[in-house]
């Protein structure tokens, strides 16, 4: 049986962004272009509502009507936010299951909109539906066994709701972790293919999990060290005040959300994204080209 060094496939992100640093430029752009495009879309759209409620939820008792009369002229712009979103991440799982996989394919820093993205966009879409279903259909069926139990015990609910929390979680987790091969498969073989992870997964549940712990792990050392730089950065942005930060930008018009400093902030923002995608998203590919016999690899980098 096939097996991979789950150190090797934890720092596969740094692997692909030392031997490819014009790929992380290209992130980079890419990250910036999508946060300006993200915040003049929903700005525009949205602005000056969102920006009443944040007001009125702060408000000691918010009037329920205005609420949702401001939730719903605030739906379209959340679900055009949700579309981009969801074509963002697979042009960027495309991307970087493309370095893994055909490192050499690297034009553009490995980005494209063609068969492979759209492929990864269907694999989104379906893996939504079956998350959502088997999240409902394990909370209805716990959420009996906690009724009954609630019926004939005297189990406190709240010790029951734990119960359940943690019941739902579980196999969420369990299902993430079996189906996570399944965008490298489907960019491999060129068809959506999201059970066909099960498979590879088989008997490496643990093993996954502890690989997948050790990325989290990375990621979020990477994370809190960009976080620091960008904090020092906006107090010293701000007359050296460490409280003051960035600011919160404006939501009333474009001209007040893209001040100088909101800018300086997406940009570095974007730096940190470029870097930690490669992070989040390599470390499945590198699995599956361990596993798979068939996997695009002969040109992959050592």
């Amino acid at each position: 049986m096939a097996e991979y060094s789950i150190q090797d496939v934890a720092f596969t992100g740094f692997g692909v962004v030392r031997q490819h640093p014009p790929a992380l430029f290209a992130w980079w752009l890419f990250a910036l272009a999508f946060s300006l495009l993200m915040g003049g879309v929903f700005v525009g759209l949205a602005g000056p509502d969102f920006a009443k409620l944040i007001a009125i939820s702060g408000q000691p008792t918010p009037d329920p009507a205005q609420l949702m009369a401001l939730m719903g002229r605030l739906a379209p712009a959340y679900l055009i936010f949700v579309v981009l979103a969801l074509g963002s991440n697979a042009i960027l799982s495309a991307a970087m299951i493309r370095a893994v996989l055909r490192p050499r394919d690297d034009r553009f820093g490995y980005l494209r909109l063609g068969a492979d993205e759209l492929r990864q966009l269907g694999l989104l879409f379906l893996t939504c539906l079956v998350f959502t279903g088997v999240y409902f259909g394990v909370a209805i069926v716990v959420g009996i066994v906690v009724g009954l139990l609630l019926a004939v015990t005297r189990t406190g609910m709240n010790v029951l709701l734990i119960v359940l929390l943690l019941s739902v979680a579980a196999v969420m987790l369990f299902l993430a972790v079996r189906l996570s091969l399944a965008a490298p498969l489907t960019f491999d073989t060129r068809r959506i293919n999201l059970f066909g992870s099960w498979g590879l997964t088989r008997g490496r549940f643990w093993r996954l999990f502890g690989t997948y712990l050790l990325v989290f792990a990375l990621v979020a050392v990477v994370y809190l060290l960009s976080l620091l730089l960008i904090f020092a950065v906006g107090a010293i942005l701000n007359g050296g005040d460490p409280t003051a930060a960035w600011g919160t930008p404006g939501m009333g018009s474009l001209k007040d959300y893209f001040s100088p400093a909101r800018l300086a902030q997406t940009v570095l923002n974007a730096g940190v994204s470029a870097l930690i995608w490669p992070l989040i998203f390599t470390p499945p590919a590198a699995i599956y080209r361990a596993l798979s016999p068939s996997a695009a690899a002969g040109d992959a980098f050592a």
